[in-house]
């Protein structure tokens, strides 16, 4: 999507497309929102059908942070309900992973190409609930968002209760919208 545009995450017309995700019960619906063809990073949409599972055991080789925006997901026994944000760093194994009854919308982003590995991977990160880190912060608005430096990267925000996502190119204006907001800072590669 263009740089500077506000994406309303509930309008009708958006490009969703339908995507299997490996070892899952059926597929998820999804629209890209950003992509980084240099580092195979993104950010997208992702609307899981009701009663949603993925039973096994694997992991993704890349980092991945999610926001969820209606119902609820649950990862590895950890439940997360609407209105929270994950992550799980690169090689995290996930086991038994399910959308709730009425289904999940989030929005998920991954530090690289998602490619999903069977098993537990060599090197995984400790077991455990999923934590803080990546290059996002959850404010209650964006009047507390730290300064942002000359020539960082551009900014990606999810507007948890306007419901709407933006993308920010360096030194770009800020959309005036309220509430909680998940803020990612893309680095020089990331577009």
């Amino acid at each position: 999507m263009g740089a500077g545009r506000v994406v309303d995450l509930d309008a009708p017309g958006l490009a969703w497309a339908d995507v299997a995700m490996p070892a899952s019960s059926a597929p998820v619906r999804l629209v890209r929102l950003h992509a980084d063809e240099a580092t195979g990073s993104s950010v997208s949409l992702v609307r899981f059908p009701p009663a949603w599972t993925r039973p096994g055991t694997g992991h993704y080789t890349c980092a991945e942070e999610f926001a969820v925006l209606d119902g609820r997901i649950s990862v590895s026994g950890v439940d997360h309900p609407a209105g929270t944000h994950a992550y799980l760093p690169g090689l995290a194994t996930r086991a038994a992973s399910a959308a709730g009854a009425g289904g999940c919308l989030a929005v998920a982003w991954f530090s690289g190409p998602p490619r999903w590995r069977d098993g537990v991977a060599d090197g995984a990160p400790a077991p455990g609930r999923a934590g803080r880190g990546g290059r996002s912060v959850l404010l209650g608005s964006l009047a507390e968002l730290p300064g942002r430096p000359a020539g960082a990267g551009g900014l990606d925000m999810t507007f948890l209760d306007a419901r709407a996502w933006a993308y920010v190119p360096s030194g770009g204006p800020l959309p005036e919208l309220p509430g909680r907001v998940l803020v990612r800072r893309w680095g020089r590669g990331d577009r």
